[in-house]
């Protein structure tokens, strides 16, 4: 039986790779940013309410607002504790999340808080005040703020329902934003480092810089150029996400000394000013520099989640050679290790998720091609090469190139090789009768 799966792989590998050779390498980029959330979406883990406490029932010092949301499963979780007024006495409360995942919540209620404690620690136990549960689905979509009225009995406040909204927009964290220098590349002079900072991503007013995620841990991080696509003026960061900042307002583009061993404003040569998502920019991740100071939001070119996946899996395709012969030097260490290291340090953990889920497909899209040729090269046990994506974990990962598969291909009562033998004799005749035929005619 070995003998006889030794002799399939060629065949196999042949499918394979020729099915590469003929599927083409073009990515298409859709015109949607999937990585921008407008708002509101009333009840959904990191978008915003604004609380109006008309200057009398929140105080600095004195009481702080917060939420907690209920599913209806009566799982529940609090927002962190706000003091920051977005606009006027409005406090921009972020709904949380659960257990760090996105979740679409029924209800909550708003409290007057504890200065000194974490809602998110001390739950019940800090409130000074509380409105009753208020159903999401009582108001209409885009309301997002609610006023609080009064003091009820016992503990309870007032509130007025939702009738007004205010509109803000943001780049989700742990997704991409792009950084184009091709209308400026002198930015590029001097070796230069470039950087993103963040701003205003939730009720505390927090900001950082831009980061990249390495072995479960996220870092502050310079920019690094793009692979897989044909601008050589396109670099990237992960969108950061600093506690419960999960989605931010501002972006400015900053270009560092190149001996800057971190991003840091002290080493910044040039910025933009302040780019602000808002209902003109509101599905733009791209940030095009076009002076020294200069730049702005472009909402018409943004880059979606599918087309910097294709961005890797082209990077893939280009770097990785896939052999029908399963020659073991058709793909190298060296390689291996450049796709290695594009994947684990410059794809965020979302991105990391889908190509892990990819569904492999050598016709498909060019994430799906790179991971049909992965499977092959890793699970198919050819080249030795470690599982870095874990794709044999993978619900999606190629079936048929398990050990199941080549069992299916030869059976112990199958004819295959006398099917194979007649194959090769037959072609070996075809181009031995034609060599003589055209000898002959040569004569």
């Amino acid at each position: 039986m070995k003998l006889r799966k030794l002799l399939a792989l060629p065949i196999f590998a042949s499918l394979i790779c020729g099915a590469f050779a003929f599927s083409g390498s073009k990515s298409v980029i859709s015109t949607s940013a999937d990585s921008i959330i407008p708002t509101p979406r009333s009840g959904t883990s990191g978008t915003l309410l604004f609380v109006n406490g008309q200057g009398t029932y929140f105080k600095s010092g004195e009481a702080d607002c917060a939420i907690c949301c209920v599913d209806s499963n009566n799982n529940y979780a609090w927002s962190e504790r706000c003091t920051y007024r977005a606009s006027g006495d409005n406090i921009r409360v972020m709904i949380p999340y659960l257990n760090g995942t996105s979740h679409t919540w029924s209800r909550f209620k708003i409290c007057r808080y504890n200065p000194s404690l974490d809602p998110r620690e001390s739950g019940d136990n800090g409130v000074f005040n509380e409105t009753d549960f208020i159903y999401f689905s009582s108001f209409m979509y885009q309301h997002n703020v609610i006023t609080i009225n009064g003091y009820g009995s016992g503990n309870k406040i007032n509130y007025a329902e939702m009738k007004s909204s205010i509109s803000y927009f943001g780049i989700r964290a742990d997704y991409h934003v792009y950084l184009d220098l091709s209308g400026f590349t002198d930015w590029e002079k001097d070796n230069a480092k470039f950087a993103i900072w963040f701003a205003y991503a939730n009720c505390n007013n927090e900001s950082g810089w831009g980061q990249s995620y390495y072995n479960n841990n996220y870092y502050s991080s310079f920019c690094w150029k793009v692979n897989g696509q044909d601008n050589d003026h396109l670099y990237e960061c992960v969108v950061p996400s600093y506690g419960s900042a999960t989605v931010w307002n501002m972006v400015i583009a900053v270009r560092l000394d190149q001996y800057a061993s971190e991003p840091n404003w002290n080493q910044a040569y040039n910025q933009t000013a302040d780019l602000k998502f808002d209902s003109n920019n509101q599905v733009a991740n791209m940030i095009r520099v076009t002076d020294w100071n200069s730049g702005y939001l472009d909402k018409d070119n943004p880059i979606t989640k599918q087309s910097r996946l294709d961005f890797y899996g082209k990077y893939f395709m280009d770097t990785v050679s896939c052999s029908g012969t399963g020659a073991s030097d058709s793909t190298t260490a060296e390689m291996w290790n450049a796709v290695q290291y594009e994947y684990e340090h410059q794809l965020s953990r979302t991105f990391q998720g889908d190509i892990w889920t990819t569904f492999a497909k050598i016709d498909g899209t060019m994430i799906q091609q790179a991971m049909a040729r992965y499977d092959y090269i890793v699970l198919y046990k050819q080249y030795d090469h470690v599982d870095f994506i874990n794709r044999a974990e993978s619900p999606n990962r190629t079936e048929y190139v398990s050990e199941a598969f080549v069992e299916s291909m030869i059976h112990e009562d199958s004819n295959l090789y006398i099917v194979i033998t007649i194959i090769a004799l037959v072609s070996t005749l075809s181009l031995t009768s034609l060599l003589i035929l055209k000898k002959r005619k040569h004569r």
